[in-house]
Parts: C-alpha cells; sequence; structure tokens
C-alpha cells in the first residue's frame, strides 16, 4: 500500500499561493503609491502658474517687506543726513498705505518674474523703480513730524537702492530645479509604472478569478487615487484655512492643493479598468452557469486516499 499525497498537496500549494498573493498585492499597492506621487510631482513642477503664485506668495512674508522699508529708512537718512530714526516712523505709516501695497506687489511680481525666467538670462529687481511712487506719501510723512526732505531726496535714496541681481543660472533659477526634480520623478514614475503592471500581472496569475482580480486591482487603484486627492485637498486646508497665516505656509499650501486633476484621472482610469473587468466576468458568469462549490472534490469523503 502506498499514500498518495494529491490531497494534502493541493491545500499546501493553495496556501503558497495565497502567501505569495498577499506579497503581491503589498507591492501592487507601494507601486500605486509612488506612481501617483510621482505623477502628482511632475505636474507640479511643470505648472508654471502654480510655482508663480506660491513663490509670490512667499516672497510677500512680512520679514522680506520689513527689510524693503528698512532699505527705505537707511537710504533717506543718508541722503537727506539725518537720524534713521526720525526717517522710519514715516516710512512705517507709509507702509499701511494703498500706494504702499502696489508698490509691494509690483516688486513682488518683478521678483518672481525674475525667478521664473528662462535659466542663463540676466535678470534684476529695480527695488529704487518700484517704490518710487511712494515718493510723496513719504515726504508729507515726514513733514507731519517736523523732518523737512526735499522728493529730490527721497528719489535720490530710492535710486541709489542696489538692484538685486538674482542668478538665473542652472542652481538658482526656480525653472532650472523644477525641471531637475521633474527629471527625477519621471525616473520614478516609469519604475513604479513597471512595478505596478509586474505586480498586476502576478496577481491575476496567482488569483483563482483572473476576472475578479483584475475588478478588484482597478478598485484599489481607484479608490486610492481618490484617496490621494482628498489627503492633498484637506492637507492644504489645514496648512491654511482661511488663508491668513504666514505667507510661507500659504505657499506650501498652495501647492499642496493643487493639481488634483491628476488623482482624479488614475481615478478614472481605474474604475474604467474595475468597471470593464466586472462586465466581462458578469458575462462570463451568465454563459457559464452556476458552478459547484470550489471544494466539494476536496470534501467528498468517498475520495480515495489509498491504492492497493
Amino acid at each position: 500500500m502506498q499514500p498518495l499525497n494529491n490531497h494534502t498537496a493541493q491545500p499546501v500549494s493553495r496556501h503558497m499561493r495565497r502567501g505569495a498573493l498577499s506579497g503581491v498585492l503589498w507591492a501592487f499597492g507601494l507601486a500605486t503609491t509612488l506612481l501617483l506621487v510621482g505623477l502628482w510631482g511632475r505636474a507640479v513642477t511643470a505648472d508654471q502658474e502654480t510655482l508663480a503664485r506660491s513663490t509670490g506668495e512667499v516672497l510677500s512674508a512680512d520679514v522680506v517687506t520689513q527689510r524693503v522699508y528698512d532699505w527705505i529708512g537707511d537710504g533717506i537718512a543718508a541722503a537727506a543726513g539725518i537720524p534713521v530714526d526720525d526717517v522710519q516712523p514715516a516710512v512705517e505709516a507709509v507702509r499701511s498705505s494703498p500706494e504702499a501695497n502696489r508698490a509691494i506687489s509690483a516688486l513682488v511680481e518683478d521678483a518672481v518674474a525674475v525667478f521664473m525666467a528662462p535659466p542663463g538670462s540676466e535678470a534684476s529687481v529695480d527695488i529704487g523703480g518700484a517704490l518710487r511712487p511712494l515718493v510723496p506719501r513719504i515726504v508729507a510723512e515726514l513733514a507731519e513730524r517736523g523732518v523737512g526732505v526735499s522728493e529730490n531726496n527721497v528719489t535720490a535714496a530710492l535710486a541709489n537702492l542696489d538692484a538685486v541681481e538674482i542668478d538665473t543660472g542652472e542652481a538658482g533659477n526656480a525653472m532650472a530645479v523644477a525641471g531637475a526634480a521633474r527629471g527625477v520623478l519621471t525616473i520614478g514614475v516609469l519604475l513604479a509604472f513597471v512595478v505596478l503592471v509586474l505586480a498586476g500581472s502576478l496577481a491575476v496569475a496567482l488569483s483563482d478569478d483572473r476576472m475578479a482580480m483584475v475588478r478588484s486591482l482597478g478598485t484599489r487603484l481607484a479608490f486610492s487615487a481618490l484617496s490621494f486627492a482628498a489627503l492633498f485637498r484637506i492637507g492644504g486646508w489645514v496648512l491654511d484655512p482661511d488663508g491668513g497665516r504666514s505667507p510661507i505656509i500659504r505657499g506650501g499650501a498652495t501647492v499642496i492643493g493643487s493639481n488634483l486633476h491628476v488623482f482624479l484621472f488614475v481615478a478614472a482610469v481605474g474604475a474604467a479598468m474595475a468597471g470593464v473587468a466586472g462586465a466581462v466576468w458578469w458575462f462570463l458568469a451568465l454563459r457559464a452557469g452556476p458552478l459547484p462549490p470550489a471544494d466539494a472534490e476536496e470534501d467528498d469523503p468517498t475520495r480515495e486516499l489509498v491504492a492497493v
């Protein structure tokens, strides 16, 4: 008499396949995450409008604005030969005026345009030229405080403010940095896509019901993409709920909350894949009719286990 091992070998093989399937699905999920993040990152680095808006919000920070007004006060004091403490209160009063807001906005726009200029171009920000509309208001504020300074002195002081030269080379230009980041992200996206396809193919091969697995993978992809869209949208809101936090945080929130259409597109692809697989599975099930239980043969107590 010789025992037959087919009955015991099948459950062992099935357990091994299920274990392998769990690992493959984990790899599929990891590749999905890397692919989604990579695609979103590439979209952001190519979105000049978002990058410009975020850069402008960062440059409008109080520390940058304060430095500009310190330069104005020091320049006027040096040009008129008066203590800077007599000039600074007038400059601070001008700071809250509509003219000052417009001048600083124009200055920030010039700086953003320089940062977004093509690599290698010569660019500078003319601080004195941008602030020249403030001359009459500064003179008026100084006169109210008993400090007599002519418009010519204030104009000369602003003209002496050195234009800020900004390096637009490969290391200093925002678009050059974004381009380099986009190249790295492209490699990451390609690798993630390859792993995603391989893991998905292995999952289908290891599954008992291949159409059901394709539908499951499509559903996983769709829900992962929707989850990332919700996460990034909520994350941008949490960083700056009412738009009133620091400009640096507001700039980060602008980037995080942008280009969510990438996730929605991937979600649509996953949903379409799941829908097509589900329709095929349903059609095949109708043609095949009702199937016997998968374990019916294994559970048959009359199965011969021993050969004579």
